[in-house]
């Protein structure tokens, strides 16, 4: 699934409509993940409203006031249970790649980015999300937040999406880094580098990398930069924020 272009100054940003991202989103979910439902409703009809919702950024409680002709929230709820974060997590890549496998030729190198992305929690934390719930530094009025880390991959330009994976309290750095790296390899590219935020701004991460002989870049303020001696080696750049 492409976004918009890496390079912004280069080229022109793109802005898709609603029907734009929900006919872009819609099939690779139908092909991808099967809802067992008995009934007049169907997978598609889960699937349509929960994309709009997303386009709309409503939630499940306030759909039937902005939608007509669509699952109640009760009926939403109960099919959407059905769906297991494991299972999501192993059709992610397909459902992302479904649409711009085609213009990715294996065996070439390409540059590639991973970053983390803290969406604020507001919620209750219990046995259900304790895992997810990640503390961080305090952004909107919250330090709770769920996280996602994703994998993209930088072709002509464009950006795609190849994973995004739920950060969890009991991972490290280290073990995202090994899941992506894995990735890449079972698809079959190379790494010409590897772009990481700030988030990984580690020893561990360092040594890591460094082992594998994967190139690799990493934003750092420059009191970081000036402090730390982990930074040094041909394979590794950085960037001065």
């Amino acid at each position: 699934m492409s976004f918009l272009p890496f390079n912004s100054r280069a080229c022109n940003k793109v802005e898709l409509r609603p029907k734009q991202c929900i006919d872009a989103v819609l099939k690779p979910l139908i092909d991808n993940i099967d809802i067992k439902i008995n009934g007049q409703l169907s997978s598609k009809d889960i699937f349509n409203t929960v994309i709009c919702m997303a386009v709309d950024k409503s939630s499940v409680h306030s759909a039937s006031k902005h939608y007509q002709e669509i699952p109640c929230e009760t009926s939403l709820r109960y099919h959407l249970r059905k769906l297991s974060l494991e299972e999501l997590i192993q059709a992610n890549q397909s459902i992302l790649l479904q649409s711009s496998v085609s213009t990715l030729k294996t065996e070439k190198k390409y540059e590639f980015a991973i970053d983390f992305t803290n969406d604020p929690y507001y919620g209750k934390v219990d046995s259900s999300n304790e895992d997810y719930v990640i503390r961080s530094r305090a952004k909107k009025s919250t330090n709770s937040f769920y996280s996602y880390v994703s994998l993209s991959i930088i072709n002509k330009n464009e950006r795609y999406t190849l994973a995004v994976i739920p950060v969890e309290r009991n991972k490290t750095k280290v073990d995202y880094l090994t899941y992506f790296i894995n990735l890449i390899e079972e698809l079959h590219f190379n790494i010409k580098v590897l772009c990481l935020d700030r988030e990984f701004y580690s020893v561990d991460v360092f040594e890591f990398l460094q082992n594998k002989d994967i190139p690799h870049i990493t934003p750092v303020e420059e009191e970081e930069k000036q402090s730390s001696n982990c930074l040094k080696g041909e394979k590794q750049g950085l960037l001065n924020m």
